[in-house]
């Protein structure tokens, strides 16, 4: 007659044979049954199916379950010869997906990756250089996009010299080569598109340069006085009048000489550096409609819509859209009358022009519309800012905007009928030193340790 540990033994081998090592293993694991040679051999089968499947899962992209499968190989039978290279061969596999976030310029994933790895030992795994390599990588970006090409491939031919194994490095630099090319061409068409006053030209060029350099300023700064010297042609010395100017919050503001009502509210440009421009309306109520030389809108937006199509009003926390020209539509469906906006809300107009509405802080009831479509506000605008007591700028994904190689947040915020700017440093407005807050106005410049903004009157 079998002794109850045979019994065992047969159940964990059966177990075994049919791939549920999670079975298996927790038969053998009875202290009763370690003393037996056949019960410690069976261990050391189900330890290296175990270590083996590790591989097999980091291969096919779940790195975790490999790890996992590894260290309950380890409980079972120690870190035997056989476990120590299969160790090996998933931690070069792990090596691969952070190249795999790199290649993809996911540069904090393979950091993370990276940092995941080195707290697990594994020697032989060059991660030191891999991680500067990846610190390398993404500095070479954020400084191409600003423009500055000669010192990102200076970054890159530094990574290069670091990890000559990796191609990845080398298609980067060839990359950045035809970037700064293509730049050298663009910026010496913008100059003299600028010197003949061509802005038509002007603004083409410079949003082309834009498309491999987004934080390029120089190119922002051409975009921007294109678009202004756009925008005085088409008002003409005939409608100057028209113009208004924000003179505060209870400031007076010239009456309205078209047939449609005055704007609701005052409105100001926010131009940030190496980030975009953004027209900020500071009333309870906007309206949006079509940008002509009579406009008298909030945001006029330059497409074929009623010249007053929609109207957005904040309501306590919340912001409700009530339609005014025709075919306005709520998430594609269409809209009869006033209704409550919610975050990710998509309006149409006219069958054309898509904005997003965006309330994204949980904090503060200001709100942002983004243009979904490919239409343009004028004055130019990369998205509009519906501020009520406040405006978050910063790298917070949660902030109204996203400025993400800021250190911290910098806020816009009302108070006594002024808009004051507060940051966790001392910051500079309009050349005088502020111990982290001061009083902003049109024309008013701001300046931190990393960050730098103008705001300009509409």
């Amino acid at each position: 007659m079998f002794p109850p540990w045979r019994f065992k033994l047969r159940e964990a081998q059966v177990a075994l044979d049919q791939g549920r090592l999670e079975e298996a293993a927790r038969l053998v694991a009875d202290p009763t049954l370690k003393e037996f040679l056949p019960v410690q051999q069976l261990q050391v089968q189900i330890a290296t199916q175990m270590a083996r499947r590790a591989l097999e899962r980091a291969a096919a992209g779940d790195i975790p379950a490999g790890w996992q499968d590894l260290e309950s190989a380890r409980e079972i039978s120690g870190e035997t010869a056989d476990w120590q290279n299969l160790r090996q061969a998933v931690a070069e596999v792990a090596v691969g997906e952070v190249v795999h976030h790199l290649r993809a310029g996911d540069f904090s994933g393979a950091t993370s990756r990276i940092t995941a790895l080195e707290r697990r030992k594994i020697p032989g795994i060059p991660l030191t250089s891999l991680l500067e390599v990846t610190r390398k990588l993404d500095s070479a970006r954020k400084l191409s996009q600003r423009g500055k090409f000669v010192e990102a491939l200076e970054q890159l031919s530094a990574a290069e010299t670091l990890r000559p194994d990796l191609p990845l490095i080398g298609e980067a630099k060839r990359q950045c080569l035809e970037h700064a090319e293509k730049a050298r061409l663009l910026l010496e068409q913008l100059h003299a598109a600028m010197a003949a006053s061509d802005w038509t030209k002007l603004l083409a060029v410079a949003n082309e340069l834009l498309e491999i350099s987004p934080d390029n300023r120089v190119a922002r700064d051409a975009r921007k006085r294109a678009w202004a010297e756009v925008g005085e042609r088409i008002g003409d010395s005939r409608n100057l009048g028209e113009t208004q100017h924000w003179t505060g919050l209870n400031g007076e503001r010239e009456p309205a000489r078209s047939d449609e009502p005055a704007r609701s509210s005052p409105r100001f440009m926010l131009w940030i550096d190496a980030v975009g421009g953004y027209l900020v309306c500071l009333g309870d109520e906007i309206t949006v409609g079509q940008a002509h030389p009579n406009s008298r809108v909030d945001v006029p937006i330059q497409a074929d819509i009623s010249r007053r199509h929609v109207k957005l009003r904040r309501v306590g926390e919340g912001y409700v859209v009530e339609p005014i020209g025709p075919n306005v539509t709520l998430d594609g469906k269409p809209l009869a009358g006033a209704a409550l906006l919610s975050d990710g809300d998509e309006i149409g107009l006219n069958g054309a022009v898509r904005l997003r509405f965006r309330k994204p802080h949980v904090l503060s009831s200001s709100a942002r519309l983004e243009i979904v479509s490919k239409h343009r506000t004028h004055p130019f605008a990369d998205a509009v800012l519906l501020m009520a007591e406040s405006c978050v700028l910063g790298p917070k994904w949660q902030n109204h905007v996203v400025c993400r190689d800021w250190g911290g947040d910098v806020v816009l915020y009302r108070q006594d009928d002024r808009i004051f700017c507060r940051a966790m440093e001392s910051i500079e407005i309009d050349g005088k030193l502020h111990d982290g807050r001061g009083p902003v106005r049109p024309g008013s410049q701001v300046l931190g340790t990393d960050f730098s903004m103008t705001l300009e009157a509409v």
